[in-house]
C-alpha cells in the first residue's frame, strides 16, 4: 500500500486547507484508492499492485505530502483507526469517518480486494481497541475539546452559545454544551430543519442564516463547524457587532477569516489551539496506550496473513488462466489435426508434448530475466518437483 499524507502533527491548518481535495474531482482523476479526509487530516491510500509506471507521477502530484510505503502505511492506517494519531487520543468519530470514506470509494468502484481488506480490519481494531481498553473513556472529541478549551480560557457560566453547523462536530459540540451552564445555546444552520431540531434537543433556539448578523450580536461566544467550502465569516460580517465576542473555529475548510483578528473586540481560536486540550487528554490517556500498541501489533500481524493469502489466491488465479489459455490454443491446433484425419493417439501425443514444452519454455524465458529472483524460482521448482514424485 501507499499513503500520501499530511496532518495536524505537521502541517498547519492553512497547509491543510490548500491541500485538501474536493472528492469528486479526486475520483474522476485516480483510481485503486480510498481518500480520508477529516478536520486535521487529509491522506490518499493507494493500492500500489495496481500503480505500475503511474508511481513517478503519482509521487509528483503528491509531492508535498509525506509519502508512507507497505507495513508503515498499514501500522499508520491501524493507528488512525485506534485513535493514536488523532488530534483527540481514543476520540471515536474517526472509526465513522474511516467507514465513510471507503464506503464512498466502494460505491464509485475505486477500491480493490487489496484495500477493502485492509480499511475493513483497520475499522475492526478501532472498534475492538475501545472495547478493551479506556482509550476512548470520557468520549471527548473536536467538538467538546471545544467546549473545554472555551471554558478553560473565558469560562461558559452565564454565557450566550451560538453554534454555526449541524452537522457531524456541530452536534458534538452541542451534546458537549448540554452539561453546561450556559444561559442560552442558538444553533444555526444553512438548512434550517437540521437547526431546528438540534436545537430542540438542547432547548435552545434556531435561527436562519439570512439572521445570522442578528445571532452574531446576540452571543458571547461561537463555534464555527460547518462542512462549507468557502469563509463563513469575516472581518465584514463582525466589525459592527457589539460587545466582545470569542471565535472557535474547528472547520475544515475554514469557517472564519483570519482577518477577523484585526477587530478589537475579537478573540479567534482554531484546530490549532485545542492542542492544548489534546495535551492534557494525553496525559488522561497515555497508559492505555502500550495496551493499545499490543492490540494493534497482535491484528497487524494476523491482518498480513490475509494479505499474503490474498497474494497467493492473484497467483494461482492468474497462473490458472496462463495454462488455459496455452491449453485453449493448443486443443484447438489438435482437434484440428484430427479432423483433418490424422490418428487421435499421435494427436494426443503431440498434444501433451507440445503443451509441456510451451510451458517450459515460457518458464526458461522467466528465469533469464534478471529481475526475477533466482531463489524464488529454485524455491518453486523445488517444491513442484517433491509433490509429483
Amino acid at each position: 500500500m501507499l499513503l500520501f499524507m499530511a496532518d495536524y502533527k505537521k502541517y498547519s491548518i492553512p497547509e491543510l486547507e490548500r491541500l485538501r481535495f474536493n472528492e469528486e474531482e479526486f475520483y474522476k482523476k485516480y483510481d485503486n484508492c480510498i481518500l480520508l479526509q477529516t478536520c486535521n487530516r487529509i491522506e490518499a491510500y493507494f493500492d500500489k499492485s495496481y500503480c505500475g509506471g503511474e508511481l513517478n507521477g503519482l509521487k509528483n502530484d503528491f509531492k508535498d505530502f509525506k509519502v508512507l510505503e507497505g507495513h508503515d502505511a498499514i501500522i499508520h492506517l491501524l493507528r488512525t483507526a485506534s485513535g493514536l494519531e488523532s488530534m483527540i487520543v481514543g476520540e471515536d468519530q474517526i472509526i465513522g469517518q474511516i467507514k465513510k470514506s471507503h464506503y464512498n470509494a466502494k460505491k464509485l468502484g475505486k477500491t480493490t480486494k487489496y484495500l477493502d481488506t485492509i480499511f475493513l480490519k483497520a475499522v475492526h481494531v478501532g472498534q475492538m481497541v475501545r472495547r478493551k481498553t479506556k482509550i476512548n473513556k470520557g468520549g471527548i472529541s473536536i467538538g467538546s475539546a471545544a467546549v473545554e478549551l472555551v471554558e478553560k480560557t473565558v469560562g461558559l457560566e452565564n454565557k450566550n452559545i451560538l453554534v454555526i453547523g449541524a452537522g457531524e462536530i456541530g452536534t458534538l459540540v452541542a451534546k458537549a454544551l448540554i452539561e453546561k451552564n450556559v444561559k442560552a445555546i442558538v444553533v444555526a444552520n444553512r438548512t434550517y430543519e437540521r437547526a431546528e431540531r438540534l436545537a430542540n434537543e438542547l432547548k435552545g433556539m434556531a435561527v436562519h442564516f439570512d439572521k445570522l448578523n442578528e445571532a452574531l450580536n446576540f452571543s458571547d461566544i461561537i463555534i464555527c463547524a460547518t462542512s462549507s467550502p468557502h469563509y463563513i465569516l469575516n472581518k465584514s460580517h463582525l466589525e459592527n457587532i457589539v460587545g466582545k465576542k470569542i471565535i472557535v473555529d474547528i472547520a475544515n475548510p475554514r469557517d472564519v477569516d483570519d482577518n477577523v483578528r484585526e477587530l478589537p473586540n475579537v478573540v479567534l481560536y482554531t484546530i490549532d489551539d485545542l492542542k492544548l486540550v489534546s495535551d492534557e487528554n494525553l496525559k488522561k490517556r497515555k497508559n492505555e496506550i502500550p495496551i493499545v500498541e499490543a492490540i494493534i501489533e497482535d491484528e497487524f500481524r494476523a491482518l498480513s496473513k490475509q494479505l499474503k493469502k490474498l497474494d497467493v489466491e492473484d497467483v494461482i488465479k492468474n497462473y490458472d488462466n496462463y495454462i488455459e489459455c496455452i491449453r485453449k490454443k493448443e486443443l484447438k491446433k489438435a482437434l484440428k489435426m484430427v479432423d483433418n484425419g490424422k490418428e487421435p493417439e499421435k494427436v494426443l501425443e503431440k498434444f501433451s508434448e507440445v503443451f509441456a514444452k510451451r510451458i517450459i519454455h515460457d518458464f526458461v524465458k522467466l528465469a533469464y530475466n534478471e529481475d526475477i529472483e533466482k531463489n524464488t524460482i529454485k524455491n518453486i521448482v523445488n517444491i513442484l518437483s517433491k509433490r509429483n514424485q
